[in-house]
């Protein structure tokens, strides 16, 4: 086969690629354009294309960017005291592996960068850019304080520290609301509060927050929500509090909405801790602390 020069930034090795060719009766189309993907992965993905076209004349092949997923081997400079580079698989999708590529050459980026590089659609670039920065997952550091991105001249640094005692890891997605959320669960709190409970109270008391069947997932979710937003409001005021009278007051503000199983409210403290809305006291791992 001739020679891709794509492929230099590769090391001059073809990628491999796996597609998953379905018609829109099985896999709809979701109208999300293309993104701009590497110069190696295009090269893969039209050599894929050249051969399917020419296998099956009179097809059209639409490229599904926004479901698929990548495997990147990512290469960290030694730890201090080691001469040994470390290497670890990250498992990402594919918007966060055309992030990632962008940070082989350049160590800092802004946001209108990342966009204008990649061409990801608004709200899913955020999505992304925000899982890559979380506490547990933190390959790139976000320039400004909070857990939202601030504007286009936020910046985004490839994190040489970043650590893992796993080869493997998997990068998780945050939700969009996690995302796009920029002053905090407060504000969800304050309009949750003003609601009348009297209409949604004999609703709510139906069942419990387990993630039983019995429960839709409509209403799973807005309870989540409801159980973040009490817990950031309570810690905002408490500012130190310790897992059990958490747990009480917050089973004790929610009660005329639902009542949520104390390990249903240990999931979501944990949560916001990864989202650094709080973190544990280094003394009393059963004590948490409100993060400004």
């Amino acid at each position: 086969p001739l020679i891709d020069l794509r492929d230099a930034e590769n090391g001059g090795k073809p990628v491999d690629v796996e597609v998953s060719v379905l018609t829109t009766g099985y896999w709809p189309s979701q109208n999300v354009a293309p993104c701009t993907l590497p110069p190696p992965v295009k090269a893969a993905m039209d050599r894929f294309q050249k051969y399917y076209l020419t296998t099956y004349t009179g097809r059209k092949l639409s490229w599904q960017t926004s479901t698929g997923s990548a495997e990147i081997r990512a290469t960290f400079p030694p730890i201090k005291g080691s001469s040994k580079v470390r290497r670890h698989d990250l498992s990402v999708t594919t918007y966060q592996m055309c992030i990632l590529v962008l940070f082989n050459n350049r160590d800092v980026l802004t946001l209108a960068q990342i966009r204008n590089e990649t061409n990801i659609p608004e709200d899913e670039l955020r999505r992304h850019l925000v899982s890559l920065c979380t506490p547990k997952h933190r390959i790139l550091r976000k320039g400004s304080k909070g857990k939202g991105i601030s504007n286009d001249d936020d910046t985004f640094t490839y994190n040489a520290e970043y650590t893992s005692k796993m080869t493997r890891v998997k990068v998780p997605m945050v939700s969009m609301r996690d995302a796009t959320l920029t002053s905090s669960a407060e504000g969800t709190a304050s309009a949750a509060g003003a609601a009348s409970s009297s209409a949604a109270a004999s609703a709510s008391r139906s069942g419990l927050v387990d993630g039983s069947a019995t429960v839709p997932v409509q209403v799973e979710e807005d309870r989540r929500h409801l159980l973040e937003a009490a817990i950031v409001r309570i810690m905002k005021a408490r500012k130190t509090l310790n897992h059990n009278d958490l747990v009480a007051e917050v089973t004790r503000q929610l009660s005329g909405r639902f009542v949520p199983p104390p390990q249903f409210v240990k999931k979501r403290v944990e949560s916001l801790i990864e989202r650094e809305y709080l973190e544990r006291d280094e003394s009393d791992r059963r004590v948490y602390k409100y993060m400004a």
